[in-house]
């Protein structure tokens, strides 16, 4: 099992590659980023990319000011530049809340604003924003995926090897869930919480609706395949020598579907991002200044905005990006090997 599953992963080694580049961009997001999130700079709104280049010698950026403030035109000052400094110290911040450190990988003195993805309307570094982003996007998915697994594999090993009445009372269970549109049931569990909640109650809130919600579709299929293999000859043997069916479930159904399990994982985390962006998108998820990758996204739904900062619609490119990533690795781990053997 060690040996295919290795081999299943060096045939999905690129999406997989570049899906662990996000998740570590994300993870690294107060390092990797030459601002905090909420650092703003009002007199910048709406400021188009700003790339370095080498002048006099040496990698700087221009200082920008505002031409036309209507039309949120800029244009350079003459003769302003500021160098860019690598593992320089800037704003300070906490590592995942915990550590304390002012070091960047690169940054820039004020009056100059490195720009790499443009501002927005308050100034904010949107690549800075992405990465704080992409962090809380899979973190939180990850996060409800696990605990969506665990509900949906108990629920569905209990009524595959138990039967009877518990295996009818979860599978209606479970079909209630399914056939409710999973935005609307999102949507209508949110609501039940009342607005002005801080932003770890709502990602808490977040986490437990998604899991919530995703939990029947697993359940449905580990219990039809729990119900096969409780027949083999492997599970009667220990049946008979007394084995507890929680010795069952660890020793012999759970390796013999953990194949299975694995890329059911892989294609349901899509999912979960795509639903914690839909809820920040309608403003039911994370507030302001907190980034999603769907409240960066609903600043840029007013046509006005999208008219004076297009970059802003990168968000949804992201989402789109990691949404197929992560189908295509599920894809990759489901195709046959040269033996004609699924995984």
């Amino acid at each position: 099992m060690k040996g295919r599953t290795g081999k299943y992963f060096r045939r999905a080694r690129l999406p997989l590659a570049i899906l662990a580049i996000f998740f570590v961009s994300g993870l690294f997001a107060e390092f990797l980023a030459p601002y905090r999130y909420d650092s703003v700079r009002f007199d910048l709104s709406y400021m188009p990319p700003v790339w370095p280049s080498v002048h006099s010698g040496r990698l700087e950026v221009p200082v920008m000011s505002v031409s036309d403030p209507i039309l949120h035109r800029f244009r350079q000052n003459s003769g302003q530049w500021v160098p860019v400094r690598f593992l320089c110290r800037g704003e300070g911040y906490r590592w995942m809340g915990v550590i304390r450190s002012r070091l960047h990988l690169f940054c820039v003195d004020s009056p100059g604003r490195l720009s790499i993805l443009g501002l927005d309307v308050f100034g904010r570094d949107l690549w800075s924003r992405l990465l704080y982003g992409i962090r809380f996007s899979f973190l939180l998915s990850i996060s409800a995926v696990s605990l969506s697994f665990l509900v949906g594999v108990l629920a569905g090993l209990v009524a595959g090897t138990g039967g009877g009445w518990i295996d009818q009372l979860i599978m209606r269970t479970g079909e209630v869930f399914m056939a409710i549109p999973s935005l609307y049931l999102l949507m209508g569990i949110r609501a039940v919480f009342p607005p002005g909640l801080s932003t770890t109650e709502v990602t808490l809130i977040m986490t437990g609706a998604l899991a919530f919600v995703g939990w029947a579709g697993l359940a449905r299929v580990v219990r039809g395949v729990a119900r096969s293999l409780r027949q083999e000859e492997f599970v009667l043997a220990a049946q008979a020598v007394g084995v507890s069916w929680w010795g069952i479930w660890g020793r012999h159904i759970l390796p013999n579907m953990s194949y299975y399990l694995l890329v059911a994982l892989t294609i349901s985390i899509p999912g979960f991002i795509v639903g914690e962006a839909g809820l920040s998108f309608l403003g039911l998820g994370v507030s302001e200044p907190h980034p999603s990758l769907g409240n960066i996204l609903a600043e840029s739904q007013s046509l006005p905005a999208m008219k004076a900062a297009p970059w802003l619609l990168l968000s949804g490119a992201v989402i789109v990006i990691i949404v197929v990533l992560f189908n295509l690795l599920g894809d990759r781990l489901r195709e046959p090997d040269q033996n004609g053997n699924a995984g």
